[in-house]
C-alpha cells in the first residue's frame, strides 16, 4: 500500500508539470491557433535564470523575479514571433517556426550551460511526511499550486465573460474587436502567462530534481498529447487525458511482470499507446458526443 501511494504522489507531481504545460498550449490555441511546443525550451531557460542568479544570491526572491521577468520577456518574443502565422492563418508554419524556436533555444542552453546536470539545492530535499507516503516541498508546492491555478483558469474560461470573450477572438476576431476588445493585446497577455507558467514549472523541476538542457522536451510533447486527446476546446478534458498520460504509464512500469523488465526509459511508448487508443475511441476529444448525421 506505502509502495502504491508513493507512486501515485510522485506521479502527482509529474503529472502537475505536465497540466501545467497543457494548459498553457491550450490557452495559447485558444486565442491563436497555433501549438507553441516552444514553451518547453522556454520554461527550462527560464528555469536556468533562476539557477544562475540563486547561484550568485542565494536569494528565491532575487531569482524568482529575475527568472519572471525573463517569461514576460519570452512570452512577448512568442507573440510577436507567432503573431503573422496567426494573422494569415498558416497554423501549421506557426506550429514549424515554434519547434525551430524552441530547438534553437535548447541548443543555446547546451552551448552556454552544457549538458551535465545542474542541481539548484545541494544536499537532501526537504520533504513532508504524511505518514504513508512522503512528497519533497517544491514537490507539494507544484501539485497544490498547479491543481489551484489549473482551477482558477478552468473557471474563469467556463464561467466568465472573460472566457467567452478569449474562445471567441479565434471564431470572429473582427466581432470581438468591434466589441473594444484589444485581441492582439489578449493574445500576447495570454502568451506572456503561458511562459509564466511553464516556467514555473521548469524552476520547481531544478529545484525537485536537477536542470538539464532538453528536460522541457517530454513535457511538452506529453502536453501537447494530452491537448489533442482532451480535446482542444476542452479544458475539462485536457485535465483528464494529462493524468491519465501520467499516471497509467508510471504504474504499468512499476507493476509489470519482471520479465518484461520495462524501465523508466519506456514511459513515452505508453504514452503514445494510450494516445492512439485514445484518439481511436474518441478522436474529438475524451468528452466528446456522437453527433448524428442525417
Amino acid at each position: 500500500m506505502d509502495f502504491f501511494l508513493q507512486i501515485l504522489v510522485n506521479s502527482l507531481v509529474t503529472g502537475t508539470q505536465v497540466l501545467l504545460f497543457a494548459v498553457s498550449l491550450y490557452l495559447i490555441r485558444s486565442v491563436s491557433k497555433i501549438e507553441h511546443v516552444a514553451l518547453g525550451a522556454i520554461a527550462t531557460f527560464v528555469a536556468y535564470m533562476f539557477y544562475v542568479v540563486f547561484m550568485f544570491s542565494g536569494s528565491f526572491v532575487a531569482s524568482g523575479i529575475f527568472a519572471l521577468g525573463w517569461a514576460l520577456i519570452f512570452g512577448y518574443i512568442s507573440f510577436h514571433l507567432l503573431e503573422k502565422f496567426y494573422k494569415n492563418n498558416d497554423t501549421l508554419l506557426g506550429l514549424l517556426a515554434s519547434l525551430s524556436f524552441g530547438i534553437a533555444l535548447e541548443s543555446l542552453i547546451g552551448i552556454i550551460f552544457e549538458t551535465d546536470a545542474k542541481s539548484i539545492l545541494d544536499g537532501v530535499l526537504p520533504v513532508v511526511d504524511f505518514g504513508l507516503f512522503r512528497i519533497t516541498t517544491p514537490g507539494l508546492i507544484t501539485v497544490s499550486m498547479g491543481l489551484v491555478l489549473t482551477m482558477i483558469i478552468a473557471f474563469v474560461v467556463l464561467r466568465t465573460p472573460y472566457g467567452r470573450v478569449l474562445r471567441s477572438i479565434t471564431e470572429n476576431n473582427a466581432l470581438v474587436s468591434s466589441l473594444g476588445v484589444n485581441a492582439g493585446f489578449v493574445r500576447m497577455a495570454i502568451y506572456c502567462m503561458g511562459c509564466v507558467l511553464t516556467g514555473f514549472v521548469g524552476v520547481m523541476i531544478g529545484l525537485n530534481s536537477a536542470l538539464t538542457p532538453f528536460m522541457g522536451f517530454n513535457l511538452v510533447i506529453t502536453g501537447f498529447i494530452a491537448l489533442f486527446i482532451g480535446g482542444v476546446t476542452d479544458i475539462r478534458g485536457v485535465v483528464v487525458a494529462t493524468y491519465l498520460l501520467s499516471l497509467v504509464p508510471e504504474f504499468l512500469i512499476n507493476y509489470s511482470p519482471r520479465y518484461l523488465d520495462f524501465s523508466a526509459s519506456h514511459k513515452m511508448f505508453f504514452v503514445f499507446v494510450i494516445a492512439l487508443v485514445c484518439v481511436l475511441a474518441k478522436p474529438n476529444g475524451l468528452f466528446s458526443k456522437r453527433i448524428r448525421k442525417s
